[in-house]
């Protein structure tokens, strides 16, 4: 069985503030110690579930948070930037299941750790096919592209509300207790562990409980974004339509590549903000 992690950093235990996600402030290396820990839970309970094989997909910021030295040893690490297809690249036909594993909610979640959609100073909301989603939602579709299926999902407990929402009843392992966007509480981080530990493990060895969720074809994005310049930019693309002051519209039959025009349009917003304006 060949398990797949995508791990992110803002759900994990303890870490409720932007200046803890981001390399070179305060508090950034503590949140990656703690990052390793829940990781290596997971692997260690996918190992005792019988994984052959455990893909690491380290699906941060600039994705360059693990080190290979200090991952479980019954792992192999994915990292680096860019990666074709962000924080679900690894992911393909032979994988049995796929683990989000430190997520967090959607952009505009009034109760919910740090949250945001793939680019938080960019994408105001973004829509799958009208219901708007967050990383959880467009990622599991790309997963459910391929024929995966989400096991797990672990966060803080707006995370894991979103994922029921969108997947159904989905395994989940609520990390932290959301308070606001900038606090939560924080739940002793030797029993997050076990949990992690045993929640994988027990998940992994009953597929019935596994989420697919595969995409129509075609399948529609629309992204509202904080800038009507960001827009400007993104309706330069031929695929993409303007549908409003700060909103662009695309639909392609192929949802890899409805994800990678997403990618992408995230890539020219964030060249078109305006650090002064």
């Amino acid at each position: 069985m060949r398990v797949y992690l995508s791990v992110d950093l803002e759900g994990i235990n303890g870490v409720v503030h932007s200046s803890q996600v981001q390399p070179g402030e305060p508090g950034y290396e503590r949140s990656v110690v703690l990052m390793h820990q829940e990781t290596n839970a997971v692997v260690d309970g996918a190992v005792a579930a019988g994984a052959t094989s455990v893909l690491v997909n380290d699906s941060h910021y600039d994705m360059r948070n693990l080190r290979a030295e200090l991952l479980h040893e019954g792992a192999t690490l994915l990292n680096g930037w860019q990666k074709p297809y962000s924080m679900v690249s690894g992911v393909d036909q032979q994988i049995a299941a796929a683990c989000f594993v430190g997520y967090h909610s959607r952009a505009g979640t009034a109760r919910g750790v740090l949250s945001h959609t793939y680019r938080s100073q960019v994408f105001f909301d973004v829509k799958l096919n009208g219901e708007s989603v967050g990383e959880t939602g467009l990622n599991a579709a790309l997963a459910g592209w391929f024929g995966v299926p989400v096991a797990l999902v672990t966060g803080d407990d707006a995370a894991c509300n979103e994922a029921v929402e969108f997947l159904g009843p989905v395994a989940c392992v609520p990390v932290k207790t959301a308070i606001s966007r900038y606090a939560a509480v924080s739940s002793p981080q030797k029993e997050v562990l076990e949990r992690l530990r045993s929640k994988t493990c027990e998940t992994l060895k009953n597929p019935d409980g596994w989420r697919l969720y595969r995409p129509p074809s075609p399948s529609t994005l629309s992204i509202t974004m904080f800038d009507p310049a960001m827009a400007d930019g993104a309706e330069l693309l031929p695929q993409v339509r303007r549908t409003a002051d700060r909103t662009v519209e695309f639909s392609h039959d192929d949802y890899c590549a409805l994800f990678k025009l997403m990618l992408a349009i995230g890539a020219i917003g964030a060249s078109r903000r305006d650090p002064y304006f």
